[in-house]
């Protein structure tokens, strides 16, 4: 069966002097323009009397983002595709706010400031509400697609570790550690920059592959542990190393010394580059951790079965929101899921609300008692076991009866 198959491609690049000008002025250029469209948003929504509730996009009449870059000769040295993009990522953020959020609940530091201040929060104070994006907070990035001339994709290329983008008429130098697949098309690029100037191309890559779906003769379910970060239907636990918790003191020490110094000065600056880089390193073990784990689970197993648990809500408990941050177990199932996809596997979720904890795995008795505390299962029927390990066999055999194959 042939399959069409999206995938993203990061690598690092060493542009010249001339290419991290343009790159930094199509940063700011696309800033500018999404800048330019939540302030719109936000003064129609006032002579609107907007307080709360779905934003209609089509009856504010925004303008085009054509109108914006005409007001700024700067923007004509920058490619187009630079300036639509950041309309498109607008017009995200508002579908983002329309489903994802309730429209109705107010950020956390906006009801502090209602609390020590007395200002009131707003209709902008709202949580999912598009805002302004800020040099302060590194948003350096934009994103260029590529175009089919002729029945050819040349816009954007990448040939002996020279990567070609509109708009440039140099070759950009690619650190390319990995090739990419046979016949592919690179549908879009992304450059962005971190905090400590180096540049980065995220591609887009659109590729078909022959894919025969395997017959699912091992099957392994999964339950989500807090403190193990998984155990499966054979009793193995994941045994996450925490990264976080092993660098929260470092990060302390490093927070309590940028409170210590002048805000905003040079050394603030210096001090929160460092609290930053610090983070980020923790994100890239984290993310290295879950990308190696995912593919040996893949490489075994022929269907892998998980609870559809909402871990956002669970984020929000004051005792469990830093461990489920730290795991990054929603990442987790997504890296599982396309890598058993492409090797024709499985992989599928269930129900939330099946009980899976409650049920007795060896005669079916939903015990409704059970508090999260209890972390050995005991049912009356004599059957005893490891309250996470009960689970996870019985998301195996739930899971089992809805697999295709």
């Amino acid at each position: 069966m042939v399959t069409l198959i999206n995938r993203g491609y990061k690598f690092k690049i060493i542009p010249t002097k001339e290419q991290k000008e343009f790159f930094l002025q199509s940063f700011g250029c696309a800033r500018k323009i999404y800048n330019m469209y939540v302030d719109e948003l936000y003064r129609k929504l006032e002579e609107a009397g907007y307080q709360n509730g779905v934003i209609k996009k089509s009856e504010l009449h925004l303008s085009k983002y054509t109108d914006f870059s005409k007001q700024f000769n700067y923007m004509k040295n920058v490619d187009a595709q630079c300036l639509s993009s950041a309309k498109m990522d607008f017009n995200d953020a508002i579908k983002k706010f329309n489903t994802e959020y309730d429209k109705k609940t107010y950020t956390k530091r906006s009801r502090k400031r209602e609390k020590t201040l007395g200002i009131k929060p707003t209709f902008r104070d709202l949580k999912g509400m598009p805002k302004f994006r800020s040099i302060k907070k590194n948003d350096f990035s934009y994103r260029t697609y590529n175009q089919s001339l002729g029945g050819k994709w040349n816009l954007i290329t990448l040939e002996n570790s020279m990567l070609k983008i509109p708009k440039l008429k140099t070759l950009i130098k690619v650190k390319q550690h990995r090739p990419l697949p046979e016949n592919s098309i690179i549908k879009n690029c992304t450059i962005s920059m971190d905090n400590k100037g180096v540049f980065y191309a995220s591609l887009c890559v659109e590729y078909t592959i022959d894919i025969e779906p395997k017959k699912s003769d091992k099957v392994l379910g999964l339950d989500y542990s807090q403190h193990d970060f998984y155990v499966d239907s054979n009793g193995k636990k994941a045994n996450y190393p925490h990264y976080y918790r092993k660098s929260e003191e470092k990060l302390k020490k490093l927070q309590r010394e940028l409170s210590r110094k002048q805000l905003k000065s040079n050394n603030w600056y210096k001090q929160k580059q460092r609290i930053t880089t610090l983070q980020r390193h923790i994100a890239n073990q984290r993310l290295d951790w879950l990308h190696q784990e995912s593919r040996k689970i893949a490489n075994e197993y022929d269907a892998v079965i998980v609870e559809d648990i909402d871990l956002r809500n669970m984020a929000q408990c004051l005792k469990l929101g830093k461990n489920v941050y730290d795991n990054g177990f929603g990442m987790f199932r997504i890296f599982i899921k396309y890598k058993l996809e492409e090797q024709g596997k499985q992989f599928v979720k269930i129900d939330k609300w099946f009980p899976s904890s409650k049920m007795c795995h060896c005669c079916g008795t939903i015990k409704e008692d059970l508090q999260l505390s209890d972390r050995w299962y005991v049912c009356d029927c004599g059957y005893e076991n490891n309250r996470d390990y009960n689970a996870a066999m019985n998301i195996r055999d739930c899971g089992t009866r809805l697999l295709a194959w």
